[in-house]
């Protein structure tokens, strides 16, 4: 019981992260980029809707994965000034 409240928790917040990098990237754009930005991520979220759930948590994972190296690459730069 504890992985699936684990699960939903995890899921919960992943799509809160979304929804506000989302918002804030439509406010800080200009229209044309705000456009752009929502057509691909309703390409995304039609091709994850699409996927079995074991591929749609394959394909979250390795994006997570990107995120998280690239935050590492950010936090280095950040503390070499």
């Amino acid at each position: 019981m504890g992985t699936d409240i684990e699960k939903l928790v995890d899921l919960m917040i992943q799509e809160r992260m979304q929804s506000q990098y989302a918002e804030w990237r439509a406010s800080e754009s200009g229209e044309a980029e705000k456009a752009e930005y929502l057509h691909i991520e309703s390409e995304y979220e039609k091709a994850i809707s699409a996927l079995s759930e074991k591929d749609c948590e394959a394909v979250k994972r390795y994006c997570d994965s990107i995120f998280n190296s690239g935050a590492e690459s950010e936090l280095f730069f950040y503390r070499l000034g």
